[in-house]
Formats: C-alpha cells, sequence, structure tokens
C-alpha cells in the first residue's frame, strides 16, 4: 500500500485526502498485506477517483484514468483536459453515489420552459424573485440532484461544474466555490438549459471548465439564454449605466430594479458586470447585497433535505458527506 500512495502522490492525491475522504473510515493500511486486501483498496480508489484498476495493480504503471469516450470538456483557452481530469473524475464518482440513491424512484421529470418554470417558480416564492434555493428545491424535486464538491485533492484544478448522466438521470455537480448565492444560480441554471435542451445522452458528461456568457459555442449559449431567462424573465437585461457608479450605488441601483421586476439584485449586479465588463464593482455590489448570504448553505441543506441516507451504503454516504464538507 505504502508504493500505491507515492504513486498516487505524484498523481496529485496527496495522503491527508486519500485517508480522509476516498478510503473508507474503517480502512487500515494492515489489509492490503494480503493480495485480496490490497485489491479491495486499489478498487476504491478505483470507484471513486477515476483511476483504472489495471493501472493501480501494475506497480511500474503510473495511475491512469479510465478512458472517458462520454466525457466533453468546454473548457477556457490555456486550459487541457488533463488541467481538470482529476476533479471530473472524481465528481463523477459522486455523482455515481448519489445517482444509486434515487435508484428505485420515479423517472426524471421533463424541465419546463424557462418562462413558464420562472413562473411556477415565483407564484410559490417565499422572496420577491427565483433564488437559489427555489431553483435547488425545484431541481431536486424533479429528480434531478444538485452536488456542491468541496473537498478535493490539493492542487487539482475545479471546473466551474459538469452535468453528467448516470443512466437517464442528470445529476449536477457544482465545483466552483463562490459565495455569491446569485453566481451559484446562474452556474446551476445554465446546467440545467443543458438538460432541458436535451444537449447530453446517457452515458456522456459534459464539463464548463469556466461559464462564459459570451461564448459562441452553440450549446453554451442555449444554456446560457435558459438561464437568464429562468433568473430574470428576458433574454438579456444588458443592464449598464449613463454614469460613473460606485459599489453601494450599483447595490441600491440593482436592489431598486430587482424589487420592481422580481429580480434577485445580486443577479442584476452580475448582468451589470457581464455589460459592461466592469467586474470589480459587481462582485463588490453583489458582496455587499449577499455579505449574509452563503451559496454552500443552501447547496448542503438542499442535499440533506432531498438525499435520503437510508437508500445508501453506511460508506457511500460517509463518502458523500466528505465529498462536500470542506476539510479542515
Amino acid at each position: 500500500m505504502k508504493q500505491l500512495r507515492a504513486r498516487l502522490s505524484k498523481a496529485g492525491v496527496k495522503r491527508k485526502f486519500l485517508d480522509g475522504t476516498v478510503l473508507p473510515s474503517w480502512w487500515d493500511d494492515s489489509i492490503a498485506e494480503s493480495p485480496g486486501g490490497f485489491r479491495e483498496g486499489a478498487s476504491f480508489v478505483c470507484a471513486r477517483l477515476g483511476f483504472s484498476l489495471a493501472s493501480l495493480l501494475d506497480e511500474e504503471r503510473e495511475p491512469a484514468f479510465i478512458r472517458g469516450d462520454g466525457v466533453k470538456y468546454k473548457k477556457a483557452k490555456g486550459v487541457s483536459e488533463s488541467d481538470v481530469c482529476l476533479a471530473t473524475h472524481y465528481a463523477l464518482g459522486v455523482a455515481r453515489a448519489v445517482a444509486a440513491a434515487f435508484a428505485e424512484q420515479a423517472p426524471v421529470q421533463a424541465i419546463p420552459l424557462p418562462e413558464e418554470w420562472r413562473a411556477e417558480l415565483l407564484a410559490r416564492s417565499d422572496r420577491p424573485w427565483v433564488c437559489l434555493r427555489h431553483i435547488l428545491d425545484a431541481s431536486w424535486s424533479l429528480g434531478i440532484p444538485v452536488i456542491h464538491l468541496r473537498n478535493l485533492p490539493s492542487g487539482a484544478k475545479r471546473p466551474d461544474a459538469l452535468t453528467t448522466m448516470v443512466g437517464n438521470r442528470p445529476v449536477i455537480v457544482v465545483l466552483n466555490q463562490r459565495k455569491s448565492p446569485s453566481w451559484i444560480a446562474f452556474i446551476v441554471a445554465h446546467e440545467l438549459g443543458h438538460v432541458h435542451l436535451q444537449h447530453l445522452k446517457p452515458g456522456q458528461t459534459l464539463v464548463d471548465e469556466k461559464i462564459d456568457k459570451t461564448s459562441d459555442e452553440r450549446d453554451e449559449a442555449e444554456a446560457n439564454d435558459f438561464a437568464v431567462r429562468l433568473l430574470t424573465g428576458f433574454p438579456d437585461l444588458g443592464l449598464s449605466s449613463t454614469r460613473s457608479l460606485g459599489i453601494s450605488q450599483l447595490a441600491a441601483a440593482a436592489k431598486s430594479f430587482g424589487n420592481s421586476y422580481r429580480i434577485a439584485p445580486g443577479v442584476a449586479a452580475l448582468n451589470y458586470g457581464f455589460t459592461t465588463g466592469e467586474w470589480s464593482l459587481a462582485n463588490g455590489a453583489v458582496s455587499q447585497l449577499e455579505k449574509t448570504d452563503d451559496a454552500a448553505t443552501y447547496l448542503k441543506a438542499a442535499l440533506e433535505t432531498h438525499l435520503d441516507p437510508d437508500a445508501l451504503s453506511e460508506d457511500s454516504m460517509d463518502w458523500i458527506t466528505c465529498a462536500t464538507t470542506p476539510q479542515g
């Protein structure tokens, strides 16, 4: 096991992460002293990190990922597939574990058109606008889990999010760590757009390394359009100003605009950033508007509400908990 640990460490999986997240809590390296025990430990690593079992069992080989022919990467310039490969395969393992808890449940329900879905969410909303919490609850209720992966191997490059089809069930994994619920709401709505527009078939995965509102790729532009319509009710707000604004002024304007048009003020401020390119100003306004909010709280609460621990083995539930909880 010592040699396997060293090989995994070179591949980016350090001892702390391996022991605290990947291997089950009952694991002891003495188990790996027998060939069967070693294979058992390697099998956990294979299932949870996506390395091929053959590469782990062969001491002369470097750990290699199982070939993912159904994985499509949407990358920013200068980013390679290998940069986000470890985080992607790890996220896919968690997604499959969560999907297993839904195996006996009803089939996935269709996502409505964004304008129709927005109207439904607003009709039963406890806020004047569509917010992250509403979107998460609605997604889980349609049989589409949304997972927030917070504990990753040190050094692993995080894509913003990915959507994978586990059989016929879409599962969304958010890896972006922004605190802003409005930012994360856009990311989740974007991924739901991919599902609604049937951009994925069973067995496929779409990895959004960086979600860019200005992307000219058709699938990305369509998913962006879905997200904007769901969050705002418009194809594009295009918010700007003819006068110079400070952070507090933009925050106040976004709040007033949001109350008038039933759009989250944080979303309005972000749209200003998208339109003008003044991101430091927009992010400052969002921080002011959402200073008491944390997207991670809503993502975790939705998982705890909708995921039935009794539908999973104790090992799987422990693993999902570790993966979705920051490691100290």
